[in-house]
């Protein structure tokens, strides 16, 4: 599914709209895969550096996608390749 596909680094489109800031992006992604079939984990899929959507949220700061990704559920205990949790980074 293109919600979910991830790209050469394992980042889905949540990672990337995460990444990029744009929260009625993340919002919209959120939405769909609600409505669809996926699995409720796609907003905790981690990369190729074991990072989370919410892992580059913190990264590249951007705080309303945190408390975003966190009311919609996204696990702030889920450590990356290296053993840091979202809030660490």
């Amino acid at each position: 599914s293109l919600l979910t596909d991830p790209d050469l680094d394992g980042n889905t489109p949540l990672h990337e709209a995460a990444i990029s800031g744009h929260s009625s992006m993340l919002q919209d992604l959120v939405k769909e895969l609600r409505g669809s079939r996926v699995s409720s984990n796609e907003i905790n899929k981690t990369n190729h550096c074991g990072n989370t959507p919410l892992h580059l949220a913190f990264q590249f700061d951007h705080p309303d996608i945190v408390d975003l990704l966190i009311k919609e559920g996204a696990d702030v205990t889920i450590k990356n390749n290296a053993r840091l949790t979202a809030s660490e980074l």
